[in-house]
């Protein structure tokens, strides 16, 4: 039997998803544990069971927020931001100006410090974090559509 177009689409789609889950399994699993590490379980759960049973307590004085806001705020008053520089003989300022400005529009219209803050958020907290650069459409009555730096919340 033949395979339509689709099903070979669909085929390589799932080759580079196994692919891709096998290399970052063990990174995810770390993330995974800092992130609930962060929220407060940092019992192990042999000791926990273990303490239970014997009817001990498993107290937790959860330092880390204070840590992770530290960092956190250190990176809202010192804000990343998209710079663009000509680097050789070729390069135009004007050019890198107009670019600059492009940018920066994109970044307000955006409201991409919420975006930043987000990704950087999780990169402390679980290692890595992402912002998404999409299209929108300006209205539903034309084909104009703009950039926009969006936030990836999970």
């Amino acid at each position: 039997m033949k395979k339509t177009r689709e099903e070979k689409i669909l085929e390589v789609a799932r080759k580079r998803f196994q692919l891709s889950e096998e290399a970052e399994s063990s990174i995810r699993q770390q993330a995974l544990d800092d992130i609930k590490f962060r929220a407060g379980d940092q019992w192990d759960d042999a000791v926990s069971i273990q303490r239970k049973r014997s009817s001990r307590p498993c107290f937790t004085v959860n330092r880390m927020p204070q840590f992770i806001r530290q960092i956190t705020n250190d990176q809202r008053q010192n804000r990343p931001a998209i710079k663009v520089k000509p680097v050789d003989d070729k390069s135009d300022v004007e050019t890198a100006g107009v670019l600059q400005g492009l940018i920066r529009h994109i970044e307000l219209n955006s409201n991409a410090d919420a975006a930043y803050d987000t990704g950087f958020q999780h990169t402390v907290e679980g290692g890595f974090g992402f912002v998404r650069l999409t299209t929108e459409y300006c209205n539903d009555n034309t084909f104009d559509q703009d950039i926009l730096i969006r936030r990836v919340a999970n």
